[in-house]
């Protein structure tokens, strides 16, 4: 039996993985959607569901919307929090790195629970949490789901969007506010990808976000996982 590749047992170890020089770019340095489609599917099954394509552009086209399409600050978060099933991975392909900023930020499950009080982590296990859809996807019908997930054997689960949080009561944002302030003191990896890096991270396991920028140009393309090795 052939062993798995490096890059795959560090993806399952640490929750991601970065691979350089991947050959996604054009002559002319910009993205080749086809061929992040085909590097995205050697990890898992590309997802279309939100926009109606898989090979989605992370480019600052607008003051309001989704967090891929403006320029400020990301806060940690999971992709697709607000869908009753969040993808499972998600692959980001650097084209064009922006020149004052843009880094991209993780943060593990196991690092962000360890040090959290038990009354804090009971509140975020009760599965009465939910979120509005961002522009420009469409909704689903309304759901209630946990923060975080313990199961009895395995990694512990995030699933995380302060900006898209929907608190039913003051004791609800409360704790919201409180969990956002533990993550905001906590040591987050911080990338800052090249043209032509791949980041491959697993949805459930990883918070990813990213600092503030002004770069126009820069650009990344997002490809969604449903599933991963």
């Amino acid at each position: 039996m052939a062993l798995p590749h490096p890059a795959t047992v560090e993806l399952r170890h640490q929750g991601w993985t970065l691979l350089r020089d991947q050959p996604f770019l054009r002559a002319d340095a910009t993205a080749d959607p086809h061929r992040c489609l085909g590097l995205a599917a050697g990890w898992g099954r590309p997802s279309a569901r939100d926009g109606g394509r898989a090979a989605w552009p992370v480019r600052a086209t607008r003051a309001g919307g989704t967090v891929s399409q403006t320029s400020g600050a990301a806060p940690l978060h999971t992709d697709a929090a607000y869908r009753e099933r969040p993808e499972a991975g998600m692959c980001l392909f650097s084209v064009r790195p922006a020149r004052d900023g843009g880094r991209t930020l993780l943060l593990d499950a196991d690092t962000a629970l360890a040090d959290l009080p038990d009354r804090m982590l009971n509140r975020l296990r009760r599965a009465d949490w939910s979120w509005r859809t961002p522009e420009p996807f469409v909704p689903e019908a309304p759901f209630r789901a946990a923060v975080v997930t313990l199961p009895p054997s395995g990694a512990a689960a995030l699933r995380w969007r302060p900006d898209l949080l929907m608190c039913g009561d003051a004791e609800q944002r409360a704790a919201a506010e409180e969990f956002a302030r533990h993550l905001a003191r906590l040591p987050a990896v911080e990338l800052a990808l090249r043209p032509g890096d791949a980041l491959i991270l697993d949805n459930r396991r990883i918070l990813h976000g990213r600092t503030a920028f002004g770069d126009p140009a820069r650009m990344l393309v997002r490809v969604r996982l449903w599933t991963l090795p």
